[in-house]
């Protein structure tokens, strides 16, 4: 699988290269080996807003929204959004980069499937991002 990244945002800066190594890194020991590519997107917060709305019919800015596909060559998007991970980050003492980081694996987990809607999901999920983020940043 082709992983694309762009940021199509200005005010928050996003490290392109360096996190499309880490997306590399991750889906390789997520076994993922679908042919195709997911295009991975930093959008603005008025953007992620209307996506929310739209798609998920939630209101208010999310973090990370992901579609999967089933037909080539687009098999999935994941959009980010910089500004809940700045602010994520800032009111718990993280670093912007990694925080960065863990919402492009939660994408790709949930390009996978996994979910996120129980207690107990969103810790499974936590623990995953957790040993991808240990393994993929080193």
């Amino acid at each position: 699988m082709t992983l694309r990244l762009a940021d199509r945002q200005t005010r928050d800066p996003v490290p392109l290269g360096w996190l499309a190594r880490l997306a590399r890194r991750a889906a390789k020991r997520l076994g993922i080996r679908r042919r195709g590519i997911v295009a991975v997107t930093f959008l603005n917060s008025r953007a992620m807003r209307r996506v929310n709305a739209q798609f998920l019919r939630h209101r208010g800015l999310t973090d990370v929204v992901c579609f999967r596909y089933d037909r080539e060559p687009i098999v999935g998007e994941i959009l980010v959004s910089p500004a809940c991970a700045r602010r994520y980050a800032a009111a718990h003492g993280l670093s912007y980069r990694q925080e960065l980081a863990r919402y492009v694996i939660h994408g790709l987990l949930h390009w996978k499937g996994h979910k996120d809607e129980t207690a107990a999901q969103r810790q499974t999920m936590r623990m995953m991002e957790d040993k991808l983020l240990a393994q993929c940043t080193t």
